[in-house]
């Protein structure tokens, strides 16, 4: 076979070796460019938590045993279909408006499961999701199941109306029977204190309400 005979395969080899690696460059620019845009990306997103009321007060200090009530809100009334919410309401029995006391009236949990963000139900015992199986007990701590962390908790005060509302979301975790606050995290990503570098792999979801509430 003379190089003539052999040039046309040489050349369709080299082309074709050409259009694997310009693929592979293609394929690796797709998969590349997310990862690099979650590294450059600012380290926390910024939105705004609306205040918002769950209703009188006297609706929700009547509980018996460990029977959360559940009051559904509104965030943000301009854009009602994608800022609805649940919240449960926990009585404890106790009389402090600070909900940061010791013996603070409630405790109020988000329903979201934080594996994958599922509506979680109260149960006697605590909190369950009937997507992937995760449980939590009644301080809203992970038991069972895929779920990362605890259940996120809700700021609350009671305000002059005599209404209970709603003031800020906070991701948590437990510690012994301290409460550990911390920027709001999406469904199905660790806290600082469970993953090194949590902040920087998983960006929290900020919202503008200060520095994280200290335990007590």
């Amino acid at each position: 076979m003379t190089n003539h005979d052999r040039e046309p395969t040489t050349n369709r080899r080299g082309l074709l070796g050409l259009a694997t690696i310009g693929l592979g460059a293609t394929v690796g620019g797709v998969i590349a460019a997310p990862v690099a845009g979650s590294l450059l990306a600012p380290v926390t997103r910024r939105e705004t938590f609306r205040p918002v009321p769950l209703g009188p007060v006297h609706a929700f200090n009547r509980e018996d045993g460990f029977a959360p009530i559940a009051a559904a809100y509104v965030e943000d009334p301009a854009q009602p279909l994608v800022s609805q919410g649940l919240a449960y309401v926990h009585y404890t029995g106790g009389s402090d408006h600070d909900w940061l006391a010791a013996g603070a009236m409630f405790v109020v949990f988000s329903n979201r499961c934080t594996h994958v963000g599922c509506p979680a139900q109260s149960t006697s015992i605590g909190f369950a999701c009937p997507c992937h199986g995760s449980q939590f007990d009644q301080r809203g701590g992970r038991t069972a199941g895929p779920a990362p962390r605890p259940l996120d908790r809700f700021q609350w005060e009671i305000r002059r109306d005599h209404h209970l509302w709603i003031t800020q979301r906070w991701s948590v975790l437990l510690d012994g029977d301290h409460v550990r606050y911390f920027p709001v995290k999406p469904p199905g990503e660790p806290l600082t204190g469970q993953v090194p570098a949590a902040d920087a792999l998983y960006p929290a979801i900020t919202y503008s309400h200060g520095p994280a509430p200290k335990p007590r």
